[in-house]
């Protein structure tokens, strides 16, 4: 490891950032402690503080990056998928990520911030939407009359229930199977009663 005095600013926020990450995705969200985070990267507590204002501006970060990866595997998942119809593609992927990363995206929804509390970094809320962006222009490429994004919410919001189901249960190759038709069968619903309605 380099000494402390070859990093940047820039460059000890992303350290930070990453040893965090790495340890929401081993160990889990309460696992996430400053301390260990300092050891992990060689630098001091007060280092880590220098850099963000607390654990909740940390977190924030750590979940901004959370939904833009998300939306990046999301769309990789799409361009090398076989399934044609796009919502398929895009719920699909979003399950992938979700066993690939069950740590950071189990955070997402694990934590929030202290009410009254106004931490919430800039670009939290693009990375945030962006997701439901995706799956918008997922539903416009089936043609013109595309739900409202309440709609669209609503059926994101559903994928995230799949998905939690999935991790209450022990991961196994069976269990994902199961979550990843009872995906498509939510889609499908979606798509019968929408198209219907």
């Amino acid at each position: 490891m380099a000494r402390r005095s070859e990093h940047s600013q820039e460059e000890i926020k992303q350290m930070i950032l990453e040893a965090a990450e790495d340890i929401v995705q081993e160990y889990g969200f309460s696992a996430l402690k400053v301390r260990k985070i300092a050891a992990d990267i060689g630098y001091t507590v007060g280092s880590i503080y220098m850099v963000f204002t607390g654990m909740d501006d940390l977190i924030m970060h750590i979940k901004m990056r959370t939904w833009q990866k998300l939306a990046k595997s999301i769309e990789s998942y799409m361009a090398t998928t076989e399934i044609q119809v796009p919502i398929e593609a895009f719920a699909l992927g979003y399950l992938d990520f979700v066993v690939a990363n069950e740590g950071l995206w189990r955070m997402l929804f694990e934590h929030h911030l202290p009410i009254g509390k106004a931490a919430v970094p800039e670009g939290y809320l693009q990375a945030q939407v962006g997701v439901l962006l995706l799956a918008d222009r997922q539903f416009k490429k089936l043609g013109d009359q595309c739900p409202d994004k309440q709609v669209v919410r609503a059926l994101v919001n559903s994928m995230q229930g799949v998905s939690m189901q999935l991790l209450i249960q022990q991961l196994s190759d069976e269990s994902i199977a199961v979550a990843k038709l009872e995906m498509l069968l939510l889609v499908s619903c979606f798509m019968r009663g929408w198209q219907t309605r």
